[in-house]
């Protein structure tokens, strides 16, 4: 186990850096980074980030890769939101900006973006009276989280947020009353379809979190229209002397940072429909984000607590998959792999391919509950499109890719768009899945036995005991077969 853990939120306003300690079941805080980038202003009109955007992010992570190069592998978690997962150059940026940080980058769903944020607000509040309502406005997405104790209950992420929505609709930088109005009507038109299941379920709490509620906060305060935390009444006025100041650069609010001011404007419109649509006093406003319940996740990954296994097999449960075959197909991609790893792994990556090996058996079936007919392409698909709570999009797609490739034709160049490491260990762990299915095709009550299998490169050597090949010629004529489909990818399967 590991007790120093870094976390890093690639956000569409500002990227953050955070390092803290577990210690006694409770994270401290080490060493904080923070850096207004405002990524999602480099948008350009084809949604590429321009070259200046994309080197002001770089030159910020160049100085956070000399705090967290050092770390393993295991402790730090970098992900990347809104922008990223919008800009159609994501992946030219992503490179470049791995090999400064040494750690690679995941872009997470709005979904799992939610889950995390609710993660790190309930980490860093001291009530407790029931259900809770979190409100995270960030640069370009806005994510909305009812939940309980530290289980998130509902959840959304919305396309706005305060750079995404200032960009919108006051680019010029002036200010008049019609803006303001079209502006929230966008805000409303967004929150709209959401409102009447939020209400029903109801809260005790409401809590907002990142930049634009604590500075809105801060300017509530210091402006006296205030005592603590936000109100209605207290984002109305802010938006009057907003809206008095004619322009962006002429804004002038007490407590107001300088770095802040060019997107306000679209953070106090998000929030103030927020406070209208559903009917909100007061809402109090967390230190904790993003980036701390990244921290928290990585500890409970640490502590063999993973929440993606947990949506596994959720998953699996919700589409009544076999469980016993399955995980006799899993004890089966364990043994083998457990015996090839240390030649087919890098070694800060065997854990993790051991993971997605598990996750791929477990689920490899699912497409059955839509058809037979090429199930695995359906699984696939409902893999690679679901909410999967605590995966990236990098790891859906890999799992996607290995229940696909499965059976049948293996069509290798499903991987090719995957970074070098993913790449070479997905192709990798299909072999090992295929085979494990192959060997369980019986669906006998209890596993086969496992054969020696030694690997190198793309030269697999399977090895079975006495005669148990003669005995069972379904699985041997399967096996003639796996050899022609792996031969045509460019692997050479032996047997003895």
């Amino acid at each position: 186990m590991h007790n120093i853990f870094a976390a890093i939120d690639l956000g569409s306003n500002s990227f953050h850096m955070i390092v803290g300690q577990h210690k006694s079941g409770q994270i401290i805080i080490l060493d904080k980074i923070r850096e207004m980038v405002r990524l999602a202003s480099g948008l350009d009109e084809h949604k590429n980030i321009t070259p200046e955007a994309m080197q002001k992010a770089l030159d910020c992570l160049s100085r956070f890769g000399e705090r967290i190069r050092h770390l393993h592998a295991d402790v730090v978690r970098i992900v990347g939101t809104n922008t990223l997962r919008q800009a159609r150059n994501s992946a030219e940026f992503m490179r470049k900006a791995e090999a400064l940080l040494g750690h690679p980058i995941e872009i997470i769903s709005g979904m799992e973006e939610a889950r995390l944020i609710y993660s790190g607000v309930s980490h860093n509040v001291d009530t407790d009276k029931g259900q809770r309502l979190v409100i995270d406005i960030g640069g370009g997405s806005t994510e909305i989280i009812i939940g309980e104790r530290y289980q998130p209950i509902m959840m959304e992420s919305l396309y706005m947020g305060c750079v995404s929505m200032t960009k919108k609709f006051f680019a010029s930088g002036s200010i008049n009353r019609k803006k303001l109005d079209k502006a929230r009507m966008h805000a409303m038109m967004e929150l709209e379809p959401h409102i009447k299941a939020y209400k029903k379920l109801g809260w005790e709490d409401a809590i907002g979190a990142s930049g634009t509620a604590r500075a809105l906060r801060s300017i509530a305060v210091e402006e006296g229209f205030t005592d603590y935390g936000i109100t209605g009444k207290a984002l109305a006025n802010i938006l009057d002397k907003i809206l008095q100041a004619g322009n962006i650069n002429d804004i002038s609010l007490k407590g107001l940072k300088t770095e802040r001011k060019p997107v306000i404007i679209g953070g106090a419109i998000v929030l103030n429909a927020i406070f209208e649509a559903f009917d909100i006093k007061r809402m109090a406003v967390s230190d904790g984000a993003l980036r701390e319940g990244i921290l928290y996740d990585l500890v409970g990954r640490d502590e063999n607590n993973d929440s993606r296994s947990e949506s596994v097999e959720t998953f699996a449960q919700r589409f009544v998959i076999d469980h016993a075959h399955s995980e006799r197909v899993k004890h089966v991609a364990m043994q083998l792999f457990r015996q090839v790893s240390q030649d087919w792994c890098n070694k800060d990556k065997i854990e993790e391919a051991e993971k997605h090996l598990q996750w791929a058996a477990r689920l490899h079936e699912v497409g059955l509950c839509i058809a037979h007919s090429q199930y695995y392409v359906h699984g696939a698909y409902m893999v690679g499109q679901a909410d999967l709570m605590g995966f990236s999009r990098q790891d859906q797609k890999l799992l996607a890719a290995l229940i696909q490739l499965h059976r049948r034709s293996l069509h290798m160049e499903l991987f090719d768009d995957f970074d070098p490491i993913n790449r070479k260990m997905g192709k990798r762990l299909v072999v090992l899945l295929r085979l494990s299915v192959l060997l369980n095709r019986s669906r006998a009550d209890s596993p086969p036995p496992v054969p020696h299998i030694s690997a190198e490169k793309k030269s697999i050597r399977l090895s079975f005991e006495d005669d148990w090949l003669q005995q069972h010629p379904l699985t041997q004529s399967d096996l003639e077969s796996e050899i022609n489909y792996l031969n045509k990818a460019g692997y050479q399967l032996s047997i003895n």
